[in-house]
């Protein structure tokens, strides 16, 4: 067969955000163990820039939130600061304990946190406002329980086109002429804060100041179309549901447009070399 072009329709209607909180929560809980295979090591090469991004250092009580199995509250707790890891995936946090028993972890929504006021002395949001259906309420409820003189930072994934690493699973199932959401409720823009002047904004409209936007260029080696794939379906949430709820013969159509697609980036020798950006917007509270 042959891919067709890539196809993107228009805006989708508004979400239920309860409803998508309750998919993302199960949906994250079943793949806590399958996350590892892949997008871990991605978002764990992320988390120095982030920490710093929201001046994590020793002796400071710093929010991890969308903590998912832990790795960016382990490295909260080698710079000799003490994470409190929250997360909506209850599978993700028994993990997270399993993998991290010397640490605190709680179930909590990043959109209604249970702490009081300058409860923490940094925040620290990996690849967590992207999900959240209303993200104002996510970035309010983090400034708000930052100390004065914190700081807040979150990470997100750059557009398809520069981070096909995210991007590809998708793009395969436009490719192939398939719908890639009747499975996955509607959720919020996961690219609305690729906008480096609207991820700034939404720190801004937080009440944060000194409020910067960073890109971090990573890149995934892998060994070939297998491990690219069985990563994407086992790590991410809403294209992998999209792919996973197809029959068998159109799964069949959505990899072969995505083995045409992971050949891109093939390398002298054998394997892949897939980029990977990273946007992280931080802010001080006055």
């Amino acid at each position: 067969m042959r891919c067709s072009p890539d196809h993107r329709s228009g805006s989708a209607p508004s979400p239920d955000p309860e409803e998508f909180k309750r998919f993302e929560a199960q949906s994250w809980s079943e793949r806590a163990d399958s996350y590892d295979r892949l997008i871990r090591h991605v978002t764990e090469a992320a988390a120095p820039a982030l920490l710093d991004a929201s001046g994590v250092a020793a002796g400071m009580r710093v929010l991890d939130l969308g903590c998912g199995r832990g790795h960016t509250s382990a490295a909260i707790a080698e710079r000799g600061a003490q994470p409190l890891g929250v997360d909506i995936a209850e599978g993700m946090l028994e993990a997270a304990r399993e993998l991290h028993p010397g640490l605190e972890f709680a179930q909590g929504d990043a959109e209604h946190l249970a702490f009081g006021d300058a409860s923490f002395d940094a925040v620290a949001g990996g690849f967590t406002v992207n999900h959240l259906p209303v993200p104002e309420r996510g970035a309010a409820e983090a400034a708000r329980v930052v100390r004065p003189g914190g700081r807040v930072a979150f990470s997100v994934w750059d557009t398809p086109e520069r981070t096909p690493l995210i991007g590809m699973l998708g793009d395969a199932v436009e490719r192939a002429g398939l719908a890639r959401d009747e499975a996955v409720p509607d959720g919020p823009d996961g690219l609305r804060f690729a906008d480096g002047d609207e991820f700034a904004s939404l720190l801004s409209r937080a009440g944060l100041v000194d409020v910067r936007v960073e890109s971090l260029e990573l890149t995934c080696e892998v060994a070939g179309a297998d491990e690219l794939w069985d990563g994407l379906v086992g790590g991410t949430v809403r294209s992998s549901s999209a792919v996973l709820a197809l029959g068998s013969d159109e799964r069949q159509q959505v990899r072969e447009c995505f083995d045409e697609l992971a050949a891109e980036y093939g390398v002298p020798g054998g394997g892949l070399r897939v980029p990977a950006v990273v946007r992280i917007a931080s802010g001080r509270r006055l």
